[in-house]
């Protein structure tokens, strides 16, 4: 019987260990929050046009289907959704709706992002002319997540966000600075 109790101890630390570690980590300072920046050969009013106009965001911004204009049109208090694809959820589709509390460009877009029963947040897109046709661009992403599942997972979540978005930086440098132009 002695080991019967052993087995079921070790089975529980097994299953309880990892789910307390999950919740320690999620407690961490910067939990739900991602920074990532890129310089790109190009002004802030060319940049601009890639953050501001949906038909650009859809080139450079990984599992965007659709990317709605501003309603009624860019500026604070505006709306738009993006229609994405989440690949980390088997590619089920989700609609993200945006209002923008800052607008000033080409330096610097603010929106307030939301997934009902999901998660809300703000995002914003920092521009800074580095001289001699260079940009730098900062993404900031801060996230709070309505689920309990969704903030016990956060730790792996975050991390992820963080890799997507340096992928897409990498994507918006690329094309860029070839010029792309949309078809």
């Amino acid at each position: 019987m002695k080991w019967v109790k052993r087995i079921v101890m070790v089975v529980a630390a097994l299953l309880i260990l990892p789910v307390l570690t999950l919740l320690l980590l999620g407690l961490r300072s910067g939990a739900g929050h991602v920074r990532s920046s890129v310089d790109v050969q190009a002004s802030p009013g060319q940049l601009w046009t890639w953050i501001d106009d949906g038909e650009y965001v859809k080139r450079w911004v990984s599992w965007t289907v659709e990317m709605k204009p501003w309603n009624p049109s860019a500026g604070v208090g505006a709306t738009r959704s993006a229609v994405m694809r989440d690949e980390n959820n088997g590619g089920a589709q989700m609609v993200i709706d945006g209002t923008c509390t800052e607008y000033t460009p080409p330096k610097m877009l603010a929106v307030k992002l939301s997934v009902p029963n999901v998660f809300d947040g703000l995002q914003t897109y920092h521009l800074t002319d580095l001289g001699n046709g260079r940009t730098r661009l900062v993404i900031e992403m801060s996230y709070h997540f309505d689920s309990a599942l969704a903030r016990l997972m956060e730790p792996l979540i975050t991390p992820s966000a963080r890799k997507k978005m340096d992928g897409d930086l990498a994507r918006l440098k690329s094309l860029v600075e070839g010029r792309a132009e949309l078809h």
